[in-house]
């Protein structure tokens, strides 16, 4: 009995002691920089500041010392992941229940993808597969707070703080646009929200009422998602029904200007003709082309991309998100051929 009472109190020690290391919880309108946010919202977009005052108030930061209040002293450690080979990620994503689930979406969707179809000439596979990568066509939207997830990364110690404060301030611009209570709103873990993931800049300036109720809504409502994708791509320049990428074997001394970034088509067919590349003979000498490299294990996949391809790394600066997307869509248009014929 003894012993059991000495071990709690010993729990008990330990958990303050945690909690003393943690620090305490303040909440963001005690800093300054959150403060001049306010101030800034308030005077040049006219926010009503005891409203604003009140939603900062409820999102609380750790500090080690309350009488901090110039700048938060969260830390959030980073840690460099490897880069995932491109077998284990293209699986991740292009599964037989994922074709599968595509092709009911597209088949309880087909008019209106048919109308995206005809007004942006952004191909229904590609919006499809869009869908399914990024929330499994609207089942997955996520369950963090956007704007506790914005207010952090905005005033926390992030890399890209500045690039959170901006969008931080979309989305006040965007829940206010379309009547949205702010703390209303999950999503993912890094802002993006409903069916096509879209962070807040992307929300206000590619969303579209494509039902034509009088509103957007992109969290429940899978007809503007569908039209606001395909208008984010013909707003990126997406070329009609354009190609999008075709494996290419390299020799060695060409493998240096295959990119593992994203790599924007600059030069001409012609232009790498002459330098040795063996270019299908029925790509035009005008085409841009570049090339990529996908990390294997031993020896990387190598691809030919189009412009098409470029812009699918527009809506993710990954290689492998846009592969995927291509390879994804190839296969949900060739199931859903198989199906209607």
């Amino acid at each position: 009995m003894k012993k059991s009472i000495l071990l709690m109190l010993f729990l008990t020690l330990i958990s303050s002691s945690c909690l003393s290391l943690e620090g305490k919880k303040v909440p963001a309108t005690n800093f300054k920089m959150t403060q001049n946010f306010i101030e800034k919202m308030v005077k040049k977009h006219h926010f009503n500041r005891e409203n604003l005052q009140f939603i900062f108030s409820t999102i609380e930061f750790i500090v080690a010392d309350k009488s901090t209040t110039k700048k938060p002293t969260d830390k959030t450690k980073r840690t460099k992941k490897p880069t995932m080979l491109w077998s284990k990620y293209k699986d991740l994503f292009i599964t037989e229940q994922r074709i599968k689930d595509g092709i009911k979406f597209w088949q309880d969707n087909l008019k209106v993808l048919e109308r995206a179809e005809q007004t942006y000439h952004v191909p229904a596979e590609v919006i499809v597969a869009i869908l399914g990568i990024e929330t499994d066509y609207g089942n997955k939207k996520g369950t963090h707070p956007t704007f506790e997830t914005l207010v952090k990364r905005a005033f926390g110690n992030y890399r890209r703080r500045t690039f959170y404060q901006k969008e931080l301030e979309q989305f006040l611009l965007m829940t206010r646009e379309n009547s949205i209570a702010p703390l209303s709103v999950s999503g993912s873990y890094a802002g993006a929200m409903g069916f096509p993931q879209f962070i807040a800049s992307s929300y206000r300036y590619y969303a579209v009422d494509f039902n034509q109720d009088g509103k957007i809504d992109l969290f429940s409502n899978p007809v503007d998602a569908i039209g606001s994708i395909a208008n984010y791509f013909d707003k990126h320049h997406w070329h009609d029904f354009g190609e999008i990428a075709r494996p290419i074997s390299l020799k060695t001394r060409h493998l240096k200007h295959a990119k593992r970034s994203n790599s924007k088509p600059k030069k001409n067919a012609k232009y790498w003709r002459n330098k040795g590349f063996d270019i299908d003979e029925d790509i035009n000498n005008k085409t841009k082309l570049a090339f990529i490299r996908l990390r294997q294990k031993k020896n990387d996949e190598t691809w030919l991309t189009f412009w098409n391809f470029y812009i699918l790394t527009r809506y993710n600066h990954d290689n492998r998100y846009a592969m995927v997307a291509y390879q994804l869509s190839a296969k949900l248009k060739q199931q859903f051929t198989l199906n209607t014929h």
